[in-house]
């Protein structure tokens, strides 16, 4: 299989089929789900790179946001996916020997669909909880956002994207982990970029997503995350605030 060497980057055609098939396999399925990741942000118009797979975030309705109560669990979901024998996905073990989670792939080679065939080839598919990332445990349906290029494939809310990011940056940093430290120069990129597609293309303002997200998250996203972010990179500052974020601590606000 490829003899050692990474399969080729999936193909913008390749990564939009296997977005679709998610949607169209959770559907079936009755679940709702939206595009997170660097995939949703290609949709959104960034272009710094080529997404190589695609994360899904599951939406749970509001009875299920309690950890209590929630009845969506996301291996189970994985193997309703697969366990149809037409399926185009399957699933495979984690590298990590002590994970208790099988990652799941979408098919791109109907023609080569076993994993041992040379030539198979196939892309990643994340299924993630709202709760289990960071995000608001309860994302409105109508919050939901398609571009007019991509009709049938929801994608996360724009802020709500851009805030995964910059998380995800924060935590790479810290990662004791190589392949996780490596990604930050990537999650700076991105970061940049939709910034600037928020500033500038979408016109994005806070108070919109507060009204759903809740302020006291907004809020505690912001000092853990953002003003980090603000931090290390001084000039991206006034872009933050013409979004609406307060990125400077009250206490280093100058007295009244």
């Amino acid at each position: 299989m490829w003899q050692g060497r990474r399969p080729p980057t999936p193909s913008a055609e390749e990564i939009q089929r296997a977005a679709r098939a998610v949607v169209k396999v959770l559907a079936e399925h009755g679940f709702q789900c939206c595009l997170i990741g660097s995939t949703a942000a290609a949709m959104y118009g960034a272009e710094n790179r080529n997404p190589r797979d695609v994360d899904f975030v599951i939406l749970p309705s509001p009875s299920q946001t309690n950890p209590e109560t929630n009845s969506i669990d996301i291996e189970e979901l994985k193997h309703l996916i697969t366990e149809n024998n037409s399926s185009d996905f399957y699933l495979t073990p984690s590298l990590n020997p002590t994970a208790t989670y099988q990652i799941l792939h979408y098919i791109l080679t109907p023609q080569f669909p076993t994993p041992s065939l040379p030539l198979h080839r196939e892309c990643k598919v994340d299924l993630l909880l709202p709760a289990n990332i960071g995000l608001p445990p309860y994302i409105p349906p109508e919050k939901i956002h398609y571009e007019e290029y991509f009709p049938d494939i929801p994608l996360a809310p724009f802020l709500l994207l851009l805030l995964a990011k910059v998380r995800a940056w924060a935590e790479h940093r810290i990662d004791e982990r190589r392949r996780m430290n490596e990604r930050v120069k990537y999650d700076e990129s991105d970061i940049r970029e939709l910034l600037d597609l928020g500033v500038n293309e979408y016109m994005c303002r806070l108070g919109e997503l507060e009204s759903w997200a809740g302020e006291n998250w907004v809020m505690d996203v912001t000092r853990e995350y953002v003003r980090p972010v603000v931090e290390r990179f001084p000039r991206t500052g006034r872009m933050w605030e013409e979004m609406g974020f307060v990125v400077k601590s009250e206490w280093s606000l100058p007295p009244v």
